[in-house]
């Protein structure tokens, strides 16, 4: 140690200030790439589903302190339960094009299969509020249901809607959609944040298409499509607005904001720097996507800070995929009343005024105007029912 010291000293001044440097250089060096090492740490445990406790849908009244909990509600559970089981076991993954499937060992679980659905389907909406979130804690860690299941489960229903629908062509089927919309429901109010509001948009889409392959095949009764346009009353008016989802999602942004910079403050204070505030772009994206009269905002993510791109998914993609289901269950709405005969008021939730139609052949085609908000005659960017009825 001395040798070095006396050979710093020995040295030209030029020589010795060049060797501070250098030396203050690598310690800086070595300390940012450890933040950024900490840094990425932090990110890993974030985007880590096995970090999270899963409690179950059945567990959320006695975890949630609700002692009491009744008969209906109890076979509800079961029954969400044995379909949870179920589709694991039976529903069959796409493969060499083609669409889901299910199991040909389907036939001997039939009867548990349409018992479980007609329980879960009749989850009365005065339970719902045992199951919405009472407060929102960022950090917690415990989850109402995996979401990869809950979206199985969805599949599921809707392939067996059709099945159902083959083997018992004389009874009322409607029940089954109804089970879907408490699915998506009961999703959106037990995960509070923007993913679980993906996961509710994507069941939603899966009922939609499943029900409009059943219209279009001819496989839907006027007494199921009258009983299909209560539950798509009830999921268009109990529907959590993808602000909300926003809002809630901004404060588990701050809380993993503050988690981040306590863990890696130089990494963090870098790319601040660099980058700009992250909260007053998060927000101006946010006012952008729903402040927009004109709804004319590029879908990507109009951001370069990474945190934003990594750590949360593209919130614009998800409230343009939600304006799109909510008119399309409008648009379902629609259709089927037309069917029955019925005097309807039809809205377009994307340019609130009634939504646009057409003719064509024999079929009156019910469209909403878009993003744009200018009528293509159901061309463009006009919103039609789902055309691809693949689950």
């Amino acid at each position: 140690m001395r040798s070095l010291i006396e050979r710093f000293y020995s040295g030209s001044p030029l020589k010795r200030i060049l060797t501070v440097v250098v030396l203050l250089l690598l310690v800086s060096a070595v300390s940012t790439i450890y933040s950024f090492y900490n840094l990425a740490s932090q990110l890993k445990v974030f985007n880590e589903s096995g970090s999270y406790t899963v409690i179950g849908f059945e567990n959320i009244p006695e975890q949630r302190g609700y002692t009491t909990v009744d008969e209906p509600l109890k076979n509800a559970l079961a029954g969400w339960k044995t379909l949870s089981e179920l589709s694991q076991k039976l529903l069959v993954e796409p493969d060499n094009g083609k669409p889901r499937s299910l199991a040909d060992e389907v036939a001997s679980h039939d009867q548990e299969i349409i018992q479980a659905v007609r329980k879960f389907g009749s989850l009365d909406l005065q339970y719902f509020l045992l199951f919405a979130s009472p407060q929102l804690d960022p950090l917690d860690t415990r989850l109402a249901e995996n979401y990869k299941k809950i979206r199985s489960v969805a599949r599921f229903i809707a392939v067996y809607h059709r099945r159902f629908n083959e083997l018992y062509p004389d009874e009322n089927s409607s029940f089954i959609f109804a089970a879907q919309v408490r699915l998506a429901r009961l999703n959106d109010l037990t995960s509070p944040f923007l993913i679980g509001k993906m996961i509710t948009i994507a069941i939603d889409g899966i009922a939609l298409r499943g029900l409009a392959g059943l219209l279009n095949d001819g496989l839907l009764s006027d007494a199921e499509a009258a009983e299909c346009i209560e539950s798509l009353n009830s999921s268009l008016i109990l529907d959590k607005p993808m602000r909300v989802a926003m809002e809630d999602e901004f404060i588990f942004f701050k809380h993993a904001y503050g988690r981040l910079y306590s863990r890696a403050p130089l990494a963090m204070w870098i790319l601040e720097t660099y980058y700009g505030e992250p909260f007053e772009q998060y927000q101006k994206m946010t006012r952008e996507t729903f402040a927009n009269p004109d709804f004319r905002v590029e879908l990507n993510f109009a951001t370069t800070n990474p945190l934003l791109v990594i750590v949360f998914p593209n919130f614009r993609k998800a409230n343009s995929q939600a304006q799109e289901k909510a008119a399309q269950k409008s648009i379902m709405l629609a259709t089927l009343a037309h069917r029955l005969g019925r005097e309807f008021s039809s809205f377009d939730p994307l340019s609130g005024q009634p939504l646009k139609s057409v003719q064509q052949g024999d079929k009156l085609v019910f469209y909403s105007v878009g993003p744009n908000k200018v009528d293509d005659s159901a061309t463009g960017d006009d919103i039609l029912l789902p055309v691809d009825h693949d689950i």
